[in-house]
């Protein structure tokens, strides 16, 4: 991370884990990380506990065929990658 960048970066806490049913917790700490990086309050968990189930959206979905799921995978590393390998010609030239 840059220095001037801000860490959106979701951090919480397992409490407790029983199978595919997860107790998070989300600190003080966390939710004003969250909040001075700038993500809108509505998009947050509340401070405190939270539970979850894993892998729910398959339970809710069983006939979902993934063979017809387009992905599309986007980075952003191209630049920095150009502008490294242009350094290193003028260094080897």
């Amino acid at each position: 991370m840059k220095e001037n960048e801000k860490d959106t970066t979701f951090r919480f806490g397992v409490v407790e884990e029983n199978g595919k049913d997860v107790t998070i917790e989300i600190t003080e700490e966390d939710y004003r990380r969250q909040l001075a990086a700038g993500v809108p309050e509505d998009e947050m968990l509340s401070v405190g506990f939270h539970k979850a189930r894993r892998g729910g959206f398959r339970e809710r979905h069983p006939n979902l065929s993934l063979e017809s799921v387009e992905i599309r995978v986007t980075n952003s590393i191209q630049d920095t990658t150009i502008s490294a390998k242009k350094d290193n010609e003028k260094k080897a030239a």
